[in-house]
């Protein structure tokens, strides 16, 4: 399990979560911060500039944020974290996790992007 340490909307199956206990919360000594961004494009037009950063926190787990600097009217943003998926805030930090990508969504179809 994992926690998220801000930005979630709908935080179903989150408050009973567990945080991970088989990482070191030290930095990895050779990890770098990294940091992408992209504008993500849902059906129906909607688009969100969407920035992530992520970095290394030892045994295969990691820790960043994401910010939006616009997003269309009518749109949300979800997360994945190791397989669970969440509505998201328009920015938030995660950490003690493999894997995390984001997505948005038109919230008039419910149809969203391919994960990043």
């Amino acid at each position: 399990m994992f926690h998220l340490l801000a930005g979630i909307l709908a935080a179903a199956g989150v408050a009973g979560s567990q945080p991970v206990t088989d990482y070191d919360e030290q930095e990895a000594p050779d990890a770098e911060l990294a940091r992408a961004c992209k504008t993500l494009r849902a059906p129906g037009g909607k688009t969100a500039r969407v920035c992530r950063t992520w970095y290394a926190i030892g045994g295969g787990y990691y820790r960043g944020t994401w910010d939006t600097s616009s997003h269309s009217a009518g749109s949300y943003l979800q997360g994945n974290a190791d397989g669970r998926t969440y509505n998201l805030a328009w920015d938030g930090s995660y950490r003690g996790v493999k894997r995390f990508v984001i997505r948005l969504c038109n919230s008039g179809t419910r149809k969203c992007t391919a994960w990043w």
